[in-house]
C-alpha cells in the first residue's frame, strides 16, 4: 500500500525510509558514514540533491570515497 507522506531530503529517504535516490554504491557509502557523528556533511547533504537527479555522480563519489576514508569506514 502506498503512502501520502511528503518526500524527504534523499539522505533521509535512505536511512528512515529504505528508499534508494542513488547508485548503490553510493547508498553504500552513505550507510557507513552514517555510523560515524558528523560524518555526513552540509556539503554531501546539498550534493545529493544533484546525485538523486543523476548528476554529479563521479564527483559524488569521489567525495564520498574521501569521507569514508578519512572516517575509517
Amino acid at each position: 500500500m502506498a503512502t501520502n507522506r511528503p518526500k524527504e531530503h534523499p539522505i533521509r529517504e535512505i536511512l528512515l525510509h529504505g528508499q534508494h535516490p542513488f547508485p548503490k554504491d553510493m547508498e553504500d557509502m552513505i550507510l557507513r558514514l552514517n555510523l560515524k557523528p558528523n560524518a555526513i556533511t552540509a556539503e554531501i547533504a546539498m550534493d545529493a540533491y544533484d546525485w538523486e537527479r543523476g548528476e554529479q555522480l563521479e564527483r559524488g563519489r569521489k567525495k564520498l570515497l574521501a569521507l569514508c576514508a578519512s572516517h575509517g569506514v
